[in-house]
């Protein structure tokens, strides 16, 4: 699921949540939301989210 993808990214760029949430400009709540698959950032969210972890939308998107 891609939500698992989230947090998988983040932590292989070696990126803590609060520094993620920060420069995302979320709460640290949104984020772990976002983690969990309990809410969905929208597209402008994974834009910023490929960038910040060095992976592309698709992979964060990718099924399984």
């Amino acid at each position: 699921m891609h939500e698992q993808n989230y947090r998988k990214a983040r932590e292989q760029a070696g990126i803590k949540a609060e520094r993620a949430a920060a420069e995302l400009g979320v709460s640290i709540t949104t984020l772990f939301n976002w983690e969990r698959g309990d809410t969905n950032p929208d597209a402008d969210k994974v834009k910023a989210m490929a960038r910040l972890y060095r992976v592309s939308s698709d992979h964060l998107l990718a099924m399984g």
